[in-house]
Formats: structure tokens, sequence, C-alpha cells
């Protein structure tokens, strides 16, 4: 390596620090220029020195880190995902839609007097793969494999 890329200036040794700093090794070995390059040294090792951060690193404990961390992660997830809405029932305990009191077969077809097996539940022919008692959702449209579409006929509800 070259001296330029060790920071060293024709033979010299000199300091890169970001403090403002003048210390190059002397080229002569008199007592006094010894005596300030030694204190350069200490000076410069004090700028490398570990900086102590005062009582707060002595206090410092990972784990009760870890688990206020926790906690303010389960409050985070509480808040986010514990959106409760009060989802309103759609059919009542008879399996009859609660707007309007018809008793919508989930064929979505209003003459159809029931077209599945009966509910092992309610006994109903006209619950499909779910009891309609006490549903809170109705089906808005079913696709025929024919390609037509039936939509729920009450739509505004």
């Amino acid at each position: 390596m070259a001296y330029s890329q060790l920071g060293l200036t024709s033979g010299k040794l000199a300091c890169t620090c970001s403090k403002t700093c003048l210390f190059t090794w002397p080229g002569s070995s008199s007592p006094t220029e010894l005596q300030a390059a030694k204190q350069q040294i200490e000076r410069q090792l004090k700028c490398l020195a570990f900086q102590n951060p005062g009582p707060l690193l002595a206090d410092f404990n990972p784990e009760t880190r870890e688990q206020q961390k926790k906690v303010c992660m389960s409050m985070i997830n509480q808040d986010c995902f514990n959106t409760t809405k009060k989802t309103v029932k759609k059919y009542d305990k008879h399996g009859h839609l609660i707007s309007n009191k018809t008793d919508l077969c989930d064929c979505l077809e209003k003459n159809c007097l029931g077209c599945f097996y009966p509910c092992p539940k309610c006994n109903s022919t006209k619950c499909g793969a779910e009891c309609r008692c006490n549903r809170r959702w109705v089906y808005e449209q079913i696709q025929v494999e024919a390609g037509q579409i039936i939509r729920f006929p009450f739509r505004n509800n």
C-alpha cells in the first residue's frame, strides 16, 4: 500500500479524525518533541476512546427492552386488527330476511320453495351451504354454469 492510502504523507503519520488535530510523528527525537508527541497521542486516543453515555447505558437491560417492545407491538396489533365492527344480522332466528320478513331461498329465486338438502340445524330446504338462522350475510349474486347471473332481489338492503 502507498503512504497516501494509509493517511501517511512523506513518511509522517497524519491524523484523519474529524476533530481538528495536527498529530504527526516527529522526525527528530528530542525530549520536548517526544513529550509533545506523547501528549498528542494521548489526546488522539482520548478522541478515539469510547465516550461514556452516562447512567442511561448503565441501566440498560435488553430483556426489559424486549418486554416493552412486545407490549407496544401487542397494543398496535390490538388497535389495528381488533376493529370489531358489529355486523348486523341479515336473517332472524327462523331464517327469514330481517329487512322485509321474506323467506328467500339461497338460490335467490323469489318463488323457490327450497332446492337444497334439508339443513342439519333448522331442517329448512332453503339454506345453502350455511344455515340462514341468525346469519349475518346474504348472497349478493350467483352465477349458474350456463353463465346466467342471478342477483339478490332486494338490492338496497
